[in-house]
C-alpha cells in the first residue's frame, strides 16, 4: 500500500502523510459516527482520547473496523518491516477550538500542545538508534479536513538541518529526566527557560524547525515514537475529530499496551460475534498466531471452532495439511 519512497521517507524523516488507504465505505460511515459523536464543546473530551474511554478500540461501533482494516495493517507491516506486528493503542476523540490558544489556569490542557516525542508513555525505556529498524509506528486518521477545522499536528522532520535536535539522548522535553511536565506550550516553555536555558535554547529550535500539516477526512499521518510533534489549536467553534493508533513488532514486549485489554469486554456477544468476522490479518493483530503458526494444532484448531460456532476456520486448516505435506 505504500510506496518504497514514502517507507523510506517515515523512516528517514520520521513521517509520512497519505491518503487512499482506509476502505472507503467505513472511513465515511466512522466520519459521519463521530461528527453526530463530537460535534460541539460540550461533546468533546477536554483533553487526549474520548470521554472516559468510550471510544477506545473495541467500542462496538464502525470504528472498531476502521481500526483493524487491511490495507492499514498493511502499511504498519510495511514500515515495521515485519509480518507480526501488533495493535497497542486506539482511541478516537473531538477537539473543540476555543479563542485562547493558551488557559493560564490549566497547564495540562492540550489546546496547544508543547513538542514532544511519544515513546515517553509507551515505554520505560530509551528508543533504539533511529537507522536501527524502528520498534514501533504510531499514526493519527484524520476524520475532520483540518483546512476548515484547524488543529493539523505539527512535525519536526529530520534532515541536515535538524539532525542536531535529533542526538540522543532525547530528554529534551517536559517529563523527562526530572522535568517537571507540562503539556501547554506556554507554560511548558516558560518553565523550562527558567530552570535549564539549553534546553529551552534547543527547544525554540525545533519551533522554528516544526511543519504544521493540513491533512484532510481520510489523511492517515504515521510517524514514529521518536519523531518531535505537538497538536496545534483548532480554530474558535470547531471540532477535529481523529483517531489515534499504534502498532509495534511483536517482539519489542517492553513497548507496553495503551488502551484496557481487548477482551475485556468479552462475555456479551458483541465482541465475540466481531472477532468471528474478521480474518485472520485482523485477528493477528490482537495477538492471535497467523495460520501456520506452531500454535495451531489440528485440537487447538476444534477449540477455536467450538468457541466460536460461525468461525472459519479454514485458513488455519489449510496452513496446516500444507505444513504436513
Amino acid at each position: 500500500m505504500l510506496s518504497k519512497f514514502e517507507i523510506q521517507q517515515w523512516r528517514e524523516t520520521g513521517y509520512i502523510l497519505t491518503n487512499n488507504i482506509i476502505d472507503k465505505d467505513i472511513l465515511l460511515k466512522s466520519v459521519k459516527f463521530i461528527n453526530k459523536k463530537y460535534y460541539d464543546k460540550k461533546s468533546c473530551p477536554n483533553t487526549f482520547g474520548s470521554i472516559n474511554g468510550e471510544l477506545e478500540f473495541p467500542c462496538n461501533e464502525i470504528l472498531d473496523w476502521m481500526a483493524i482494516d487491511n490495507n492499514l495493517i498493511s502499511c504498519a507491516k510495511q514500515l515495521l518491516n515485519s509480518e507480526n506486528i501488533l495493535l497497542t493503542q486506539c482511541d478516537t476523540w473531538g477537539k473543540h477550538g476555543s479563542k485562547n490558544s493558551c488557559d493560564f489556569n490549566n497547564a495540562q490542557k492540550n489546546t496547544n500542545q508543547r513538542i514532544h516525542m511519544d515513546y515517553g508513555n509507551n515505554t520505560f525505556l530509551h528508543p533504539i538508534e533511529w537507522y536501527k529498524q524502528p520498534e514501533a509506528v504510531s499514526a493519527i486518521i484524520y476524520l475532520s479536513d483540518t483546512e476548515i477545522t484547524g488543529g493539523g499536528t505539527a512535525v519536526v522532520p529530520k534532515k541536515s538541518a535538524t539532525n542536531e535536535l535529533y542526538e540522543p539522548p532525547y530528554i529534551n522535553m517536559p517529563g523527562q529526566a526530572k522535568l517537571k511536565f507540562y503539556n501547554d506550550k506556554k507554560h511548558a516553555e516558560e518553565y523550562i527557560s527558567k530552570v535549564d536555558p539549553l534546553i529551552a535554547f534547543i527547544r525554540n529550535k525545533l519551533y522554528t524547525h516544526e511543519k504544521i500539516l493540513k491533512p484532510k477526512i481520510g489523511d492517515i499521518l504515521f510517524y514514529r515514537l521518536d519523531t518531535w510533534h505537538r497538536g496545534t489549536p483548532v480554530k474558535p467553534n470547531k471540532v477535529r475529530n481523529v483517531m489515534n493508533i499504534m502498532w509495534k513488532k511483536r517482539d519489542c514486549y517492553w513497548i507496553n499496551t495503551w488502551n484496557k485489554s481487548w477482551t475485556k469486554n468479552m462475555y456479551y456477544e458483541k465482541l465475540e460475534n466481531f472477532f468471528t468476522k474478521m480474518n485472520p490479518k485482523q485477528r493477528s493483530v490482537l495477538g492471535i498466531p497467523l495460520p501456520g503458526d506452531k500454535y495451531w494444532t489440528l485440537k487447538n484448531i476444534k477449540n477455536l471452532l467450538a468457541r466460536y460456532p460461525n468461525i472459519n476456520i479454514k485458513p488455519y486448516l489449510e496452513k496446516l495439511y500444507l505444513s504436513k505435506l
